[in-house]
């Protein structure tokens, strides 16, 4: 009895490590729609793509990755809005500037273009970095 008792702890447990980040940060990332109207999102990664996403007017798209061990997990994103394209990376070098403290980006998409913050914080505020205007 003592060693099926024993099993089953470490068979949960090898679960609960197999769904987290072991070793890494896991990161949360947000494209967050500040725009009138819907925008189209493709993100992708050298190993990943997530696909295509329609994000409505208030609301957002969520991704979380662990990160690789060497902190070099990149993501890039291109963005479709009204008639307007622009291609950025959301988790790049700059991100990580940005948002490393909590693992967590906020990108802020409006119609004069792109914010990150750290921070889930109403616009304007310091918090927010303008980034990129769209193309």
């Amino acid at each position: 009895m003592h060693h099926f008792l024993l099993y089953i702890i470490l068979t949960s447990s090898l679960i609960s490590i197999t769904n987290s980040c072991f070793f890494t940060a896991k990161w949360n990332v947000y494209l967050i729609n500040d725009t009138p109207d819907s925008f189209a999102a493709h993100v992708m990664s050298k190993d990943d793509d997530l696909g295509n996403h329609i994000v409505p007017p208030n609301a957002n798209y969520y991704f979380s990755f662990c990160d690789r061990w060497d902190r070099t997990s990149q993501f890039d994103a291109e963005f479709w809005w009204d008639k307007k394209y622009q291609c950025l990376g959301v988790v790049n070098d700059f991100a990580r500037s940005k948002c490393h403290w909590l693992a967590r980006c906020y990108w802020l998409v409006r119609p004069e273009g792109f914010y990150v913050s750290m921070y889930n914080v109403s616009f304007p505020r310091p918090e927010w970095t303008f980034v990129k205007s769209w193309g």
